[in-house]
């Protein structure tokens, strides 16, 4: 790959419009001379521009087996973008967004350092980095580029960007007691970094939520210490970069926003009488869903003077122990503690109506839609069973696969571009499921740590994923270009991995530990420094 087209990338045509573009009857200005029947006409003699026309209908498994066929048209291929129109268009445009936001932030110096992390060629580079984006969908190319860079890679190198150690330190005169008590505060629950890179925010042991400001020189900095009467045990940036929710298990919720003048403030707390089960922001950043041992499931909005509301509360017969909305803010799936998952759909932009319900055996510990919304994945609790089950054309639902393990499953969770599922296991084992082209799933990959793993999180890409277990590592594992899967790197910290994700752009990995260490690791190609191209 030495460069990329900078034609514009143009929405997908409507049936009607294909059709327009069969000559039918008389053509403008002459009639339609039929060849004889001993001609044979290919699909290799269509022009380039009916090729791309259709190429905006085929799926990339499609386009990647034409590509085979001959030289003429994989030409054809490369020349369209075909291949990153094709990726792209596999994310909701939820996701998409977020990787235009991504790709816009970066200006040319940024692009091409983000480039060269895994290529030294220097005509690429060039051809990347002063490209100027013409549509909304150029930065397809980019992050599809990228993407293809990072999965030629069999193993990274792990450059460690940052470091945020332990908020107390012992001394000399540090007594035992005083030892127990550090080792509490110092721990690290979770660690999350804003969409667009500038904010980290930690959730600690000492009841506090802390803010870290991204400086010039590559330093983090604390800008702000957000105070709290209990155990934060999550910290999750909205999608947007501007909002921020903490949630505790013994049931409160803080919201904070980020000022005008580009200060955190806490605005506004919500009071659980019971547990805390999940809180998730919409893919919107306007609305947040907890699930509560309340037996309820409540949505919070924000109004348009800044303030957050509750805006819709869903009573059930037992705990909620998850609820999260699909990529379209239109849907909500809910796992229960009595047995169901459930689908509820938004009705005159407020309402919420219960759609769909899921019957199990054991109580439901969580439940996830697909990106595109057509598969919902569930999790039960004490049996660690799995099942997926699927939208139909009439809008019906059905199960498409059980997975009945030996090791039950602890969480299963979709690719950004559905085209995989991940699980982790109480026995350290973390197995990755591929989608067929007939809809039904099958293994694809299966990765061990030594002890149980926490979550395993892909990147926006999908091409890779990152797990965190109690055996403190984390392993990111990627998918080739043959579409195999491999284990590329380990991350190492001194006790159990409490959390791990990617940055928006999928450069970094953002680790946090119960040893109080939170750790920022850029990805590269392996021995990258030590290439030279002339």
């Amino acid at each position: 790959m030495h460069g990329i087209n900078n034609s514009v990338i143009k929405p997908p045509i409507t049936h009607a419009q294909a059709l327009s573009l069969t000559p039918m009857g008389k053509s403008a200005g002459g009639s339609i001379t039929v060849p004889d029947k001993e001609q044979n006409s290919s699909f290799q003699d269509l022009n380039s521009d009916t090729l791309s026309l259709i190429f905006r209908h085929l799926k990339l498994r499609d386009i990647c087996s034409l590509q085979k066929v001959c030289t003429h048209l994989r030409d054809l291929i490369k020349e369209d973008n075909a291949l990153a129109k094709a990726w792209y268009r596999q994310f909701s445009p939820a996701h998409q967004n977020q990787l235009r936001m991504t790709i816009n932030r970066k200006d040319k110096n940024q692009l091409r350092a983000w480039f060269e992390s895994f290529s030294n060629d220097k005509a690429l580079l060039q051809s990347l980095t002063e490209r100027e984006p013409k549509s909304v969908y150029s930065p397809a190319l980019l992050f599809f580029t990228r993407a293809e860079l990072m999965s030629q890679c069999e193993t990274f190198e792990l450059v460690t960007k940052a470091t945020i150690d332990k908020i107390y330190k012992a001394n000399s005169a540090t007594s035992f007691d005083e030892l127990m008590s550090m080792e509490f505060d110092n721990r690290v629950h979770s660690a999350d970094l804003s969409a667009d890179g500038r904010y980290l925010v930690t959730a600690n042991g000492d009841n506090t939520a802390k803010i870290y400001d991204y400086k010039s020189n590559g330093t983090w900095e604390i800008k702000t210490t957000i105070p709290l009467h209990r155990p934060v045990n999550s910290a999750t940036f909205s999608p947007d970069s501007h909002h921020l929710v903490l949630g505790s298990l013994h049931g409160t919720v803080w919201l904070c926003d980020l000022g005008s003048d580009e200060s955190w403030k806490l605005n506004a707390t919500i009071r659980n009488v019971s547990p805390l089960c999940s809180v998730t922001f919409s893919t919107d950043s306007r609305h947040v869903v907890t699930a509560s041992f309340d037996k309820t499931a409540k949505i919070y909005s924000q109004k348009d003077d800044g303030s957050w509301q509750l805006t819709t509360a869903l009573p059930h017969y037992n705990s909620v122990l998850s609820a999260i909305f699909s990529t379209d803010g239109r849907h909500l799936v809910i796992a229960c503690g009595d047995k169901t998952a459930k689908i509820y759909s938004q009705r005159a932009g407020v309402l919420w109506d219960e759609k769909e319900v899921f019957p199990h055996e054991e109580p439901v510990l969580s439940a996830a839609f697909s990106a595109d919304g057509n598969y919902v994945v569930t999790v039960t609790m004490y049996d660690g069973k799995m099942k997926i089950y699927e939208k139909k054309s009439d809008g019906s639902w059905e199960e498409n696969i059980f997975i009945q393990p030996i090791n039950a499953v602890k969480s299963a969770s979709f690719s950004p571009d559905g085209r995989h599922l991940v699980t982790t296991r109480g026995d350290g084992t973390v197995k990755i499921y591929g989608r067929k082209a007939n809809g039904l799933w099958e293994e694809k990959a299966t990765f061990s740590h030594e002890s149980s793993v926490l979550s395993a999180t892909f990147s926006p890409d999908g091409r890779h994923l990152v797990t965190a277990s109690y055996d403190k590592t984390a392993k990111i594992i990627g998918q080739q270009n043959d579409g195999t899967w491999l284990e590329k790197a380990n991350i190492v910290h001194g006790d159990t991995i409490s959390s791990a994700t990617f940055s928006a752009d999928g450069s970094q990995v953002i680790t946090s530990s119960e040893d109080g260490i939170v750790k920022i690791t850029e990805l590269r190609r392996h021995h990258l420094l030590l290439a030279v191209t002339e």
